[in-house]
Order: structure tokens, then sequence, then C-alpha cells
């Protein structure tokens, strides 16, 4: 569900969360007219960027592979994957007397509508999850004193006499603008009155954030599988985790890839209240848990935290 953000009215909200952010946006990559999936190398600026962003996650060295449409197919397809469902994945094998990992790849492959979100968040200066907050007055009237030249007759004589009265002005309407601002707002709310097409963007540069960090934690070990005896193998919450963790760490990407810190929170909350409740129901269920919530048991922010996710 992508539309019915609600544009604030309350200029104060605005205005704190732009005086959240201490700085300013930039862009850790050109936009570059090669695709990050035509690297044979996979050494594309975008990847050599998501590289460390999933390493810090990761708490290991590991690497980023953007793939075409063509390649994902094929790799996914070799997985055992539906190539049509999944936005990234991490190789892994399991034992089949222990049922724990025996070994996880060091590298993420990511899909194209991943890599080119994320390339175009990354390359945007400002963040086109920013929009511009327009304060409009509306034109008011008003009644002003005001004299008039009047002709009139004394004593049978025409003459003219300067006479006191009112009349009505227009006083026009004003519209101001002010400074690139997070656009959404916790609670369904908008700095600004936004297009759906806006949204759908929104929702797909917040997908792609979470899905780099949803992956860069299965690169950490939180990983899971099923057998083919049907047996679980693993962690049997890989993918609630990874999505619950994750979440909690799309801030920083956000911010490695040249957002503002108010910005980065503002993405994450977007997908906690309009993307995470779609999946409690959801076909693919396994990526949402009771327990993703603050103070719950997959709650891994530093103590003190006051943010969430």
């Amino acid at each position: 569900m992508r539309n019915g953000v609600i544009a604030v009215a309350c200029l104060a909200l605005v205005v704190a969360a732009a005086a959240a952010g201490a700085r300013r946006d930039t862009a850790p990559i050109q936009n570059s007219p090669d695709l990050p999936w035509t690297n044979p190398s996979h050494q594309s600026n975008l990847e050599l960027l998501l590289g460390p962003i999933a390493s810090r996650i990761a708490n290991r060295n590991v690497t980023i592979r953007c793939e075409g449409d063509t390649d994902w197919v094929q790799l996914v397809t070799q997985q055992g994957g539906n190539p049509n469902a999944e936005l990234g994945y991490v190789s892994a094998t399991f034992s089949a007397t222990t049922r724990q990992a025996t070994s996880i790849a060091t590298f993420a492959e990511l899909r194209t509508a991943v890599c080119t979100p994320l390339k175009a968040f990354a390359a945007a200066n400002p963040k086109p999850t920013k929009c511009v907050p327009i304060k409009r007055t509306p034109a008011t009237t008003k009644r002003v004193k005001t004299t008039i030249r009047k002709r009139v007759t004394i004593n049978g004589v025409p003459t003219w006499k300067t006479v006191p009265t009112t009349k009505t002005i227009t006083i026009p309407g004003t519209t101001t603008t002010g400074e690139p601002t997070p656009c959404y707002i916790e609670g369904d709310h908008a700095a600004a009155n936004m297009p759906e097409s806006y949204w759908d963007a929104y929702e797909d540069y917040s997908q792609a954030i979470l899905t780099l960090a949803h992956e860069a934690i299965h690169l950490g070990g939180v990983v899971g599988a099923t057998l083919r005896n049907g047996l679980t193998a693993g962690d049997a919450q890989a993918e609630a985790k990874a999505s619950c963790y994750g979440m909690q760490w799309m801030p920083y990407v956000a911010t490695e890839l040249g957002a503002t810190p108010d910005d980065a929170q503002a993405i994450a909350t977007y997908y906690w209240e309009r993307i995470y409740p779609n999946y409690r129901n959801a076909v693919n269920a396994q990526y949402w848990s009771a327990n993703c919530t603050p103070g719950g048991s997959m709650d891994i922010r530093p103590p003190g935290s006051t943010s969430w996710p």
C-alpha cells in the first residue's frame, strides 16, 4: 500500500524535522551512466560503496554483487528459489546431521530492482526522500478608511467636497517554501502534498535500503533453510530476524548513502509503518515477527535508544 500519506498542516513538525539534521545531504557516488551489474568483476562504484556498509553490519569483510535481470533469473533458479519473488540472497550450506551452517558466502546477490534505487539514492543530492514544504496563506480582505471627492451643492452653488468613507481592499495570499526536509513524518504524515508516484518511488528506496541491510544480517551468520527431508536447518527465525535487525540498521545504511540522520530515520520509520505490517498475513509471513517491537526479543538497539527502528 503506497498511497494515503497525509500532508500535515502543522509547520512546527516540518521545522522540527528540519532542525534534527545538522548536516546536508551528500552524494557518495556519481550518477554514472554505467549500470552496476555490467561490471563483470563487480567493481562498480555502487558495489564498492555497498561492500563496506554490509561489512559493518555483518561484522566481517563481505561484498555486494548487483545482477542484471537475465543473470538474476539464472542464479536464483540454480539456488532453487523464485527469481520473481526474491530481492536478494546469500548462499549457505548446512550439515544434514547437525543441521547447522557449515559455510556462508562472503557476498550477497542483489537483483536489479534493488540496485537501481540504491544507486539513484546514493547519487542524488538532495535525496529523493526529501521534499520542499510549502506554506500558503490565502488572500484576505479588509475595510480601510479613505476619502473621496464628491460633487455637492452648497447654497445653490455646485462645488467639490472631500468626504470620508471606507472601502474593501484585497491582501494577496503568499506562498513560501522551506529547505528540503524529510518528506515522511511518523504517523503516516508528510511534510508536503506529494503525488502517488512520489510515494511509489519512496517505497522502492525504503525497500532497497532494507534489502541491503537484510542480506548483510544473513552474511553475518543469521541463516536458515529447509532441507530436502523437510527439516529446518540453521535458525528457524532467520528471515524474521534479518528483517527486524535489518530495519534497525536502515538509518545507518541511509546515512552511509548520503542521507542526513533525520531523513535516514524517517525512511526506516516509513518501512516500519507502511511496509513491514504487510508481511504479517502475507504469503511471506516468515519475514514478520511479533517480537520485532521496541523492547522485544529482536530489539538490538543500544541501551537508551529513543528512536525505533
